[in-house]
């Protein structure tokens, strides 16, 4: 028995890591534990995601306004 994880939009499953390419029955389980999806890029561009570059990205557009409009 294989576990990946992945997300459920009502309508599609997107899972974050391949899946094996061979027919086979599934379980899912729906859970409510966010903190396991924290870190996992998702999207069909996640591929291209550098998780250091997420440390750049947090708050860049606040601080692009302030220096933008000044501070108030």
């Amino acid at each position: 028995m294989k576990e990946i994880a992945g997300y459920y939009d009502g309508n599609t499953v997107q899972l974050l890591e391949p899946a094996p390419k061979i027919n086979q029955k599934v379980i899912v389980t729906f859970t409510d534990d966010e903190e396991i999806f924290d870190d996992l890029p998702i999207g069909i561009l996640s591929k291209y995601g550098d998780p250091e570059k997420r440390l750049l990205e947090e708050g860049a557009f606040e601080r692009a306004m302030a220096e933008k409009h000044g501070n108030g």
